[in-house]
């Protein structure tokens, strides 16, 4: 064999390998930047979520509060959404003050928004980080971000709509989808009548699931 030839066939054969090779596993950390008190911390690890002096390079940092409270589930999910459908390498809340010393841990329906939030994102974790990206296999409209996986014969994709009021979605493209976390697995129940048709309403982060 000549020897261009054979470069030529070294070549080809390191970019298969290369094509074949397992992606490098990525992380995706949620946690609480800290002071955030004893009990907080504490509470944060048994939910799954770290607790760091400062977030990690390539993760967002968030303020929970929402007026003069911890914010709902929906907005703190949509956070955590948003940091991982822009590839970001975790999310990290700063918790708003409490009075007399208190914590989000002594108010059991402010401290289940984020456990809610955490235990979702632990379900995901190993989509996002051993997940293979791929194409979004759906057609979507301005102002809804999206990404996807495959992992374990499954594809996923992550929808977000962050503030866009009419993001149009034809229910077609959403049949053959499971919506996980939510109370109706059909993903078309998600979306609401709009000016252009049914769309994925504005605050909105959604997981779907596909078939094997």
């Amino acid at each position: 064999m000549r020897p261009d030839a054979k470069r030529a066939l070294a070549a080809g054969l390191l970019a298969l390998a290369s094509a074949c090779a397992p992606e490098e596993p990525r992380g995706f950390e949620l946690g609480l930047l800290s002071p955030a008190g004893p009990g907080v911390e504490t509470a944060a690890r048994a939910a799954g979520m770290t607790v760091r002096a400062a977030a990690p390079a390539g993760a967002e940092s968030f303020g929970a509060r929402e007026e003069d409270r911890m914010a709902d589930w929906s907005r703190l999910r949509l956070l955590v959404a948003r940091a991982a459908v822009r590839g970001r390498s975790g999310a990290f809340f700063t918790l708003p003050d409490y009075p007399d010393g208190r914590g989000p841990a002594d108010y059991p329906e402010e401290w289940q928004a984020l456990a809610r939030v955490a235990r979702e994102t632990a379900a995901m974790r190993p989509v996002l980080e051993h997940g293979r990206e791929a194409a979004v296999p759906l057609t979507l409209p301005d102002g809804v971000e999206a990404r996807a996986w495959r992992f374990q014969g499954r594809l996923y994709v992550l929808l977000v709509n962050a503030d866009s009021p009419s993001a149009a979605i034809p229910e077609q493209s959403l049949e053959p989808w499971r919506a996980l976390f939510e109370v109706r697995a059909d993903a078309r129940d998600l979306l609401v009548a709009c000016g252009g048709g049914r769309c994925l309403p504005a605050g909105r982060a959604v997981w779907l699931e596909g078939r094997l």
